[in-house]
């Protein structure tokens, strides 16, 4: 059951620099895929319990899987499948017959969210740790980043271990980058080993830290804190701002700031990933669409969400996820419930062929009513993030009821905003036009100090939609 070796990405490269096209390259991409499929068919029926009762219900063998075009074979399963029985998507391996200990051997336990808060388990056996070291390595050097770098990584060192993290730290060795470890997050009794935020930016400045990668709300605080303290971030080249959306005026913001820090240009990098996608998509050019970094590793749908048919290239669907190269946690026919579009044409910005995530992602229970309008929570946060560099300091939306506690009661949409009281009169009118234009609504809005958010200093991702109301619409 050992690797079978496919093309390297060096490989893939002078492909692509001997003149290979983008439907030569899917040929080859498929090949791979293939190949992967026919050992993954072989372990789900022998050792992944969720695949042998599908393949029992539904009279599968290995040997119906000969091509990626027969993974519709199988059901879709939804996030709630995987949440309510995280063990039986685990690699059984005494099942299996032929594993080598990279492929048997747990490595890593990474968690994903639970429906109640609670933390689900996605497991890497060494095979799989690999293989997200490659796909994290492939898609820091399509951001740009290598050798020469020294990258901050700014995600907390959180209550348990989570995909950001390890996104940072494989991503940089694996181009032998220099990498320095902020660990912010919550204090433990027992081992003082975090840092507060002031101590992650006094770090970045003495070890001119060229690229600064963590979650974006908390990424941006950190800039927003050095500018207070005016500190050098003049070596900052690059912001690596994942886990959250990053829209055109935030990335402006982050760039502008860091311009007052000494840095002469930055580019700020938003992709697109998960903890089952091992990682994220990067891009090679600020909202040039984000790269799939290791696309034979999965066999991606994206379809309509209704019918499950498959959406044309470019147009927007429901993202259908199946792993071809994994032993620990396996997924087939996983539906994460994100909207997204993706291309397979060729980048007409670096050359490659790799597929490309287009535009924000959104949440496809995302959309939301108030007062019976339609709301997708996505636009009107991108609508809101112009105003971050016209005096907001950060921003939350929040729904709820107008009376607390009376699901009978109107809805009220609030928008909460941190800034200088100088400048409240004025944001007043702006946000409101900004809501408006967006939603057809007027909000309520409360405005808190400059520093009213101070909590996103000691979380992992800062909730900057909130629906606070106990039914749901």
């Amino acid at each position: 059951m050992a690797t079978k070796s496919v093309p390297t990405e060096s490989r893939q490269k002078s492909e692509q620099a001997a003149g290979a096209d983008a439907g030569a390259y899917a040929e080859r991409l498929r090949e791979r895929q293939n190949a992967y499929l026919a050992r993954m068919a072989l372990l789900w029926a022998q050792a992944h319990p969720y695949a042998r009762r599908v393949f029992a219900e539904r009279g599968l063998t290995p040997e119906d899987f000969r091509t990626v075009d027969d993974i519709p074979k199988l059901p879709p399963m939804t996030k709630q499948d995987y949440i309510r029985d995280p063990e039986v998507f685990r690699l059984d391996a005494s099942q299996a017959s032929g594993l080598i200990l990279e492929e048997r051997t747990i490595a890593d336990v990474i968690y994903t969210a639970g429906s109640t808060g609670d933390p689900t388990p996605f497991y890497d056996t060494v095979h799989d740790r690999f293989a997200r070291i490659d796909l994290l390595g492939r898609g820091a050097r399509i951001a740009g980043i290598g050798p020469d770098d020294t990258v901050m990584n700014l995600f907390p060192l959180s209550a348990v271990p989570h995909q950001g993290y390890l996104s940072a730290t494989w991503g940089a060795m694996a181009t032998g980058s220099k990498l320095l470890s902020a660990h912010t997050g919550r204090a433990y009794a027992d081992f003082p080993v975090h840092r507060r935020m002031d101590e992650a930016i006094d770090l970045s400045e003495s070890q001119r830290a060229t690229v600064l990668w963590g979650i974006t709300s908390y990424v941006r605080q950190v800039i927003l804190r050095a500018e207070e303290r005016g500190r050098d971030f003049s070596a900052v080249r690059l912001v690596m701002a994942m886990g959250e959306p990053c829209p055109s005026a935030m990335r402006d913001d982050m760039r502008a700031r860091l311009t007052s820090l000494g840095s002469p240009y930055v580019t700020v990098n938003n992709g697109y990933g998960m903890t089952e996608l091992m990682g994220p998509s990067t891009e090679c050019r600020e909202n040039g669409g984000a790269h799939l970094p290791a696309p034979e590793q999965f066999y991606i749908e994206v379809v309509d969400p209704e019918t499950y048919i498959p959406v044309p290239d470019g147009a927007r669907g429901l993202l259908v996820l199946t792993h071809l190269n994994r032993r620990g946690t396996v997924l087939l026919r996983y539906v994460a419930g994100d909207v997204v579009a993706l291309t397979r044409d060729q980048c007409p910005h670096c050359g490659r062929f790799e597929p490309r995530f287009l535009g924000s992602p959104y949440r496809v229970d995302g959309l939301t009513k108030v007062k019976g309008t339609l709301v997708n929570p996505a636009m009107l946060l991108e609508g809101l993030s112009g105003l971050l560099s016209r005096g907001v300091k950060e921003y939350q939306i929040v729904i709820s009821r107008e009376v607390p506690g009376d699901p009978l009661s109107a809805d009220e949409l609030r928008v909460r905003a941190a800034c200088a009281e100088e400048d409240q009169a004025r944001l007043q009118q702006e946000i409101t036009a900004t809501v408006r234009a967006e939603t057809e609504i007027s909000p309520a809005i409360e405005f808190l100090p400059a520093d009213g958010f101070g909590e996103i200093a000691g979380g992992y991702k800062f909730k900057r939609f909130v629906d606070e109301r106990a039914d749901t619409v």
